[in-house]
């Protein structure tokens, strides 16, 4: 279990979801309505599980708060999540809960064809569950709130540790812990749309932003952008993912794109379906940095075109493994990576390394 003191090393909190990943991979492009040849393979995942992970790769102790069932699957499968590193005592367990399965088809570059979710077990997470777990997300450095739990639970969130002050800027010396947004896929995203204003970091797909924002999906960015202004609902920093297009942000209601580096700086891609989640993880381990270590130094440039980097660098270290986490991450490599793809960084990368551990 995790110590909440205000004086030990900063936490975060993952509510999210977990589940058992079984991934086919094609041995070349993927011929729809057919048998394509090519392997399969099971592992540990759940988007927050995956962000829980990176984070913990990255030096940041993790708790999830997550829906647990009783099986012999169950006990397997929380054993395997606990040797990772990830906190599991503060979930609930309930008798009778379904294991949860991701099974996905990944074409020879490891791009997504498509995918079945079976979240049913995150599904019966409750309000009075959360309350109960207070005392920890009170003290949490960052909450990232993953789109697979009930709408309700994330409006509960999203009230109690909503983000304050103007938006584009963090106070680096708040007590309130981050509130972070993943919001998963299109169907998941719209349980944000009364409540994603309240966030201080989201991270959603262009076809989720515009859910969100409730336009059409073939909506531009700026119309989403503009929808989201006029009900107020854009989160303190917005960087929305789009492939491989790279990474917009919004900075002063302005839209920035932030591209991928050249495929010659860029690790060689084996497995994508992780990337977004390690992208997650970069804006959380960066923002911390921001909030609770820069501050001893000094002021750094750690503008969201930065951050946003340090995400895409995340994401491509992230696939070149075969696995959704890419298990050789650490604060080292991912810095390494930003700095092969965006030598721009440098700087920065020196700063935080010579910030010392968390």
């Amino acid at each position: 279990m995790l110590q909440t003191d205000k004086k030990t090393k900063p936490y975060c909190v993952v509510v999210g979801g977990i589940n058992i990943d079984v991934q086919a991979f094609c041995h070349s492009e993927y011929i729809e309505r057919d048998s394509n040849p090519g392997y399969i393979k099971r592992s540990l995942g759940g988007v927050g599980r995956n962000i829980a992970e990176n984070l913990v790769h990255l030096g940041l102790p993790t708790e999830m708060i997550t829906v647990l069932g009783d099986s012999s699957g169950w006990e397997r499968l929380i054993s395997h999540i606990e040797h990772a590193g990830i906190g599991l005592s503060h979930s609930p367990r309930l008798s009778g809960v379904p294991l949860p399965t991701y099974l996905c088809i990944l074409e020879g570059d490891g791009g997504l064809v498509g995918a079945v979710a079976d979240m049913r077990a995150i599904e019966q997470m409750q309000v009075d569950q959360l309350e109960k777990q207070k005392p920890l997300l009170d003290e949490a450095a960052a909450i990232i709130v993953d789109g697979n739990i009930p709408q309700t639970c994330i409006e509960w969130l999203a009230e109690r540790y909503r983000a304050k002050g103007d938006r584009g800027s963090f106070n680096i010396n708040a007590a309130k812990p981050l509130l972070v947004a993943d919001t998963v896929s299109s169907a998941k995203a719209k349980k944000f749309k009364a409540c994603f204003g309240k966030f201080d970091i989201a991270k959603p797909n262009i076809a989720e932003a515009a859910v969100i924002a409730g336009v059409d999906k073939e909506t531009s960015l700026q119309n989403i952008i503009s929808a989201m202004l006029k009900t107020s609902s854009l989160p303190r920093e917005l960087y929305i993912s789009m492939g491989e297009n790279g990474m917009e942000i919004i900075e002063a209601n302005s839209v920035i794109n932030i591209s991928l580096p050249s495929p010659q700086r860029r690790p060689h891609s084996v497995n994508r379906s992780g990337a977004g989640d390690a992208a997650c993880a970069a804006l959380v381990w960066i923002s911390i940095y921001e909030r609770l270590i820069v501050r001893k130094m000094g002021s750094i440039d750690l503008c969201p075109q930065s951050k946003a980097k340090m995400a895409l660098a995340a994401a491509l270290y992230a696939a070149s493994s075969k696995y959704p986490v890419n298990r050789k991450l650490n604060k080292n490599s991912l810095c390494e990576t930003a700095i092969n793809c965006y030598p721009e960084l440098s700087e920065i990368i020196d700063d935080i390394q010579s910030g010392g551990e968390m």
